[in-house]
């Protein structure tokens, strides 16, 4: 393979010329995927027409182990549960959505923060997509990071928040989850990437709930600042879908977040993470 890489956004993003996710990859040629994907935190690799999951499993498992995915088995469509692969989809059968987060738009968020090792990666393949919206956007937390004023990094440092998440929340209306019934870990606000080395923010609108020994309604005030400079445009890559599609991203750096789409349009995403072998690190 000849593979190039050209950056898609000045945010984050570059696109993967020249690879056929179906043939064996070189170890030379997965060096280069992957280090584009470390220096642009999120790529896209196109017309992966007909990729079966096993295809997709494979091309992943290049990067690192598969990680498990732990959707409650009574929100499962019977036909499509796995431990590796989740669908996210709209697309009902005997009236059961196959996948998850059906319909509308999702709140800007990491995957797996509340996990003590969140996946480093997720992917997603392009199966069926409608013909407008369903973006999934992408925020670049190291520049996020960049952009926060000094006194704020200063004030913030070394310490943790909480992170919680009730599966199928899409859009978060309350104020806490029941930490009772659902996955939580705490990690800390800024991360340090264990591969590049550079520091990201590391909380969310979606998941994180409170910043740890810090008065309720000071944290609350500085995370709502956080997350307003979070969804700044200059910061963020939109992708807009097409079939056959292949988008993996750093959750260990980025944020991502859907855009709204019509109901009544089809759309079936396949995903699969990588998991992580390194601790969560504080800057």
């Amino acid at each position: 393979m000849t593979i190039t890489v050209n950056p898609l956004s000045d945010a984050c993003g570059a696109e993967i010329l020249g690879v056929d996710m179906k043939a064996e990859l070189s170890k030379d040629d997965a060096a280069t995927i992957y280090q584009g994907w470390l220096d642009h935190l999120v790529i896209v690799i196109r017309n992966q027409h007909e990729l079966t999951p096993a295809d997709q499993k494979q091309f992943c498992s290049n990067f690192g182990k598969i990680g498990e995915y732990n959707r409650p088995k009574d929100r499962q469509h019977p036909n499509h549960a796995s431990g590796e692969i989740m669908l996210v989809s709209n697309v009902r059968e005997g009236g059961q959505v196959i996948g998850a987060h059906p319909d509308g738009e999702m709140m800007w968020h990491t995957d797996t923060p509340y996990l003590s090792t969140p996946h480093k990666a997720t992917t997603l393949y392009g199966v069926e997509v409608p013909n407008i919206g369903g973006n999934t956007q992408f925020s670049n937390q190291y520049k996020v990071y960049e952009a926060l004023p000094q006194e704020m990094k200063d004030k913030l440092a070394g310490r943790q928040a909480m992170n919680c998440y009730e599966f199928g929340t899409t859009v978060k209306t309350f104020e806490k989850y029941d930490r009772d019934a659902v996955p939580h870990h705490p990690h800390p606000i800024f991360r340090k990437h264990p591969e590049t080395g550079r520091t990201a923010v590391y909380v969310c609108p979606l998941m994180t709930e409170e910043i740890i020994d810090m008065d309720e309604a000071e944290g609350k005030a500085i995370l709502d600042e956080i997350y307003a400079l979070q969804r700044q445009s200059q910061f963020v890559y939109s992708h807009e879908w097409e079939v056959g599609d292949f988008v993996m991203w750093d959750n260990r750096c980025l944020m991502h977040a859907r855009t709204d789409f019509p109901r009544e349009q089809r759309r079936l995403l396949r995903r699969v993470t990588i998991g992580d072998e390194s601790a969560v690190l504080a800057a």
